[in-house]
């Protein structure tokens, strides 16, 4: 498709697959500016947190619609190192990526390995982008750091299915190279059979350490490469590879930025929702928000956020999947939209509703969306007694309160459980 091609053409994304769906965080999406997203990463979309949304303004509308995005060089797990097999030594290396068909021309890129874990930066300027994991367990941590600022954004992913993002055959081609005096032998990686796809390669020294790759467009003209400055096999300590424990340390992300108003219009509330195939529980005491849902299968799905700022935690933890990502900012007046909810306004519907013997009114919630959206059903002090959450492309849902409690909530009692953000969960030791 169009869309695809100039996404494609103007990013530099390796592979950008399009697909229409729905965020299970009870619509937890992020309503990003395209070019601004490219620019803060410096390598195109690999880093946004997924599934991410690029608002496409047409001559009527807006088009949400949700990215998943494949980097160059990715593993089972994004941005990791290809690896054909477990028995890979301890090293480091320092590369130079480029990318022939975009921006930035080049970057330097550095892998320290241990155990099967790694860990992977790539610096533009003043800025860096880190990911940690380990390619079998297709467990990834991703973050980035500008300058001499703390970490603002994390993303942990982890999954015991095979993604569109994985690897799903790899294949000798029978060709050889030498970088930087590593013999190496090239690798195909299938990782889908789309037809838009680029094709993606990795060269292997005889031990298995990736030394270099390149990805293709589909016609076979050269997208970007990665290139061997040098390579040491080494003992690497534990530390090397673990990433700083503050990353799982809840406070770190929900900390307040400032001191905030407390509105005698929004109460404080706790209230409990039920739905055709899951419950929520709602907590708030402004501009502090949670959201628990728990489905009938057993997937827990929990979102902390403020409302006035970028910041919050979510959570998605079933028995095949353990994701979370961690944000804190401040909301850019450019784009005045929470990423960890899915709200871009507030409509009034001009209808009523109720439940629990209490009246509300309706309000549209994405105004600016189509096909997809979120409506609330709010007492005058705030507190919704339904939600429905629409989807032309997926499974909406429908909630009512089943139980409302006025009261006061404190900030930790929104705080997720610690065996959802031990980093022991996925497997991760961390370090200072």
């Amino acid at each position: 498709m169009q869309f695809e091609r100039e996404i494609i053409a103007t990013a530099n994304i390796e592979y950008v697959k399009i697909f229409f769906t729905i965020n299970p965080q009870l619509l937890l999406e992020q309503t990003l500016n395209f070019r601004e997203v490219k620019q803060s990463t410096g390598s195109g979309l690999g880093l946004v947190p997924l599934p991410a949304i690029i608002e496409v303004q047409s001559v009527k509308r807006r088009i949400a619609t949700s990215l998943l995005v494949l980097a160059a060089g990715a593993g089972n797990a994004s941005e990791l190192p290809f690896a054909a097999t477990r028995n890979v030594p301890d090293y480091t290396a320092s590369m130079i990526v480029r990318n022939i068909s975009g921006e930035p021309k080049e970057m330097l890129r550095s892998v320290v390995h241990h155990k099967g874990w790694t860990r992977v930066e790539s610096v533009n300027g003043n800025h860096t982008a880190i990911s940690y994991g380990n390619y079998f367990d297709n467990t990834v941590l991703r973050t980035t750091r500008t300058g001499n600022e703390d970490f603002a954004w994390m993303s942990i992913e982890k999954t015991d299915r095979s993604l569109d993002l994985s690897v799903k055959q790899a294949k000798e081609t029978g060709e050889t190279d030498n970088q930087a005096g590593e013999a190496c032998k090239w690798w195909q990686l299938i990782r889908t059979k789309e037809e838009m796809a680029p094709l993606w390669f990795s060269c292997l020294s005889a031990d298995g350490i990736e030394v270099s790759q390149k990805v293709l467009f589909r016609v076979g003209k050269p997208m970007s490469d990665t290139q061997l400055v040098r390579l040491d096999r080494t003992a690497v300590a534990e530390s090397e590879v673990s990433p700083p424990k503050r990353l799982f340390d809840p406070w770190f992300w929900l900390k307040p930025l400032r001191d905030y108003p407390e509105p005698e219009a929004l109460v404080d509330f706790e209230a409990r929702m039920v739905g055709g195939w899951s419950e929520v529980r709602i907590l708030r005491h402004y501009p502090w928000r949670s959201e628990e849902r728990r489905e009938k299968g057993g997937t827990l799905k929990l979102t902390i956020w403020n409302e006035l700022e970028n910041q919050g935690i979510s959570i998605i933890s079933s028995k095949d999947m353990h994701d979370l990502h961690a944000g804190r900012a401040p909301l850019d007046p450019k784009r005045p939209y929470n990423t960890f909810q899915l709200k871009t306004g507030q409509v009034d519907l001009k209808r009523t509703g109720g439940a629990l013997g209490e009246t509300c009114a309706w309000f549209n919630m994405t105004p600016d969306l189509a096909d997809a959206g979120r409506q609330e059903c709010l007492t005058p002090d705030g507190v919704p007694l339904e939600i429905n959450i629409l989807s032309g492309w997926g499974h909406g849902e429908s909630y009512t309160a089943v139980e409302i409690k006025r009261r006061p909530v404190e900030l930790k009692e929104m705080i997720p459980p610690s065996e959802l953000t031990d980093p022991s969960s996925w497997r991760f030791t961390v370090g200072d």
